[in-house]
């Protein structure tokens, strides 16, 4: 098995690295990384991974075993997110207090949360009728898991339905790739007025999509679901990125832009790519000759991005953020045009955003050398 010293450094490193590098809150990006921490003890048994995990967790609750920062009466779907992270503290401790979260989370999902008409989640409630593909991962995966571990009715069509609607709304068949979002009404400047959909092809979205597919599928294994859909989703959408995958192994930020001014090899999206193709030839959804594609995006992106300053290990070439709309804190405008993704938002080292899809395929990078060992 090849051997990453800089990729261990900084799984390492990282978890000292809050209040720098990531925050104590309730938030998507948070719980991305702790899901790489989470697969990885559930691999290893590494009880620091554990250790790290739950100590953050305990301390966004307060004494009565509740989260304050969780406001039900605000709608969005990426506060869902962080929740999936109790379940497995959840079958270890048996503490009610993650279970309470865990039934505060899916009460909100399947009652009140709003809805499009073609019946999936809003992405927020400042973004009505609007999908946007980071929501499946947000949403999708908890949805699942709550129904499999604790439904009493196990369906879930409701998920099937929302993974066809992303590609009845949001894939363009012409280009073989999925935009980032779709807008129901067509009233929002950044949306096709005929489609809906968006103007571009964000890596990191289509990253979300494929990690959310690959999530799911896992979970319904064994379960009396029909994952066809699911199965063939997850290899058109890879499929249709093969083309664009640089020489380097990485991915563009702009998909398939390549030849545009500015545009640059992402790291956060191709990592993503990277952990969905392994993760999907390791559970039999992909073909193995899928494997070098998966390889050769993780092992570029550390030659191209990785680092030491100073002692540190470091990922670069980070998307900090982007989204679609008036940024609901800053004010900002993001029209969803190449400039925007190119020029409007920061490229940062270390961001969760990045090194999350770094450790969790490095994960199945582990469980692959392990297989072929």
């Amino acid at each position: 098995m090849l051997h990453y010293p800089l990729v261990e450094q900084l799984k390492e490193q990282y978890t000292s690295g809050e209040g720098k590098w990531f925050s104590l809150r309730w938030h998507y990006i948070e719980s991305c990384i702790l899901k790489a921490y989470q697969d990885s003890y559930a691999q290893t048994g590494n009880e620091s991974d554990y250790t790290f995990v739950k100590s953050f967790v305990d301390r966004l609750y307060d004494e009565s075993g509740s989260v304050p920062a969780i406001d039900i009466s605000y709608y969005s779907i990426d506060q869902i997110k962080p929740a999936l992270n109790l379940f497995a503290l959840y079958q270890q401790e048996k503490d009610p207090k993650y279970k309470h979260v865990l039934d505060q989370i899916y009460g909100q999902l399947t009652t009140t949360y709003p809805r499009t008409e073609s019946g999936s989640f809003w992405h927020k409630e400042n973004y009505p009728n609007q999908i946007w593909l980071d929501g499946l991962y947000m949403g999708q995966p908890f949805l699942v898991q709550y129904i499999k571990e604790f439904g009493e009715n196990k369906d879930y069509s409701d998920t099937l339905n929302q993974f066809a609607n992303v590609r009845k709304f949001i894939w363009n068949d012409e280009k073989k790739l999925y935009y980032h979002a779709y807008d129901e009404s067509r009233q929002m400047f950044w949306a096709d007025k005929v489609t809906g959909m968006s103007p571009n092809v964000w890596g990191r979205a289509v990253g979300w999509f494929v990690m959310a597919l690959v999530d799911v599928l896992e979970l319904l294994k064994g379960e009396a679901a029909d994952t066809g859909l699911l199965k063939s989703l997850l290899r058109e959408t890879i499929d249709g990125m093969l083309p664009y995958q640089h020489d380097s192994g990485m991915w563009y930020q702009v998909v398939d832009k390549a030849e545009e001014p500015d545009n640059y090899l992402e790291s956060s999206g191709t990592l993503m790519l990277a952990y969905a193709i392994l993760k999907g030839v390791r559970l039999g959804y992909l073909p193995s000759e899928y494997t070098p594609h998966g390889k050769k995006a993780f092992d570029g992106t550390v030659a191209t991005y990785m680092r030491e300053v100073d002692g540190e290990a470091r990922l670069g070439g980070i998307c900090k953020s982007a989204g679609l709309g008036k940024h609901p804190d800053t004010g900002v405008i993001r029209d969803g045009s190449f400039d925007y993704y190119v020029h409007g938002e920061l490229i940062v080292e270390n961001n969760g955003h990045g090194v999350a899809p770094l450790l969790m395929a490095y994960n199945e990078i582990r469980l692959e050398g392990q297989r072929n060992a």
